[in-house]
């Protein structure tokens, strides 16, 4: 197993082949900024912004992946607005859980019914830290 997002499994196996591509981390610090008459402003640091993940998927029947059941999983993540974990190489990423903030999808395929045979799944998580007390 390569790695998961809460129930989405990435993985790559004689039978099924489930991975990602495209993967970014975006890390930024926040500032305030403080005008002083005659100055420049000065900046105070106020915290580190949620880390944010974008990255694609490809959802491909000749891979062994059913692409109707992926997109339900990640369209009942977005809609429920699940706070899931994002392991990669059996080590949680960042410093809390990770929400699903958007899904693009890419209908490649589809077949003489209309169902989906490839789709591209562009995510975009943000990292979503729980405060306690």
């Amino acid at each position: 197993m390569i790695g998961s997002l809460g129930k989405v499994v990435f993985e790559v196996s004689a039978e099924r082949v489930k991975t990602f591509r495209d993967f970014q981390i975006q890390r930024s610090a926040k500032f305030s900024e403080h005008s002083i008459h005659g100055h420049k402003a000065l900046l105070e640091f106020t915290g580190l912004a949620p880390a944010a993940i974008s990255l694609a998927i490809r959802l491909d029947a000749g891979l062994g992946v059913n692409p109707k059941e992926e997109l339900a999983t990640l369209h009942d993540m977005l809609t429920q607005h699940q706070a899931v974990p994002f392991i990669l190489d059996g080590e949680p990423q960042g410093d809390g859980l990770w929400v699903l903030e958007g899904l693009d999808e890419k209908h490649e395929i589809i077949d003489n019914y209309g169902a989906s045979i490839a789709v591209e799944v562009s995510l975009k998580l943000k990292e979503y830290i729980e405060v306690n007390g």
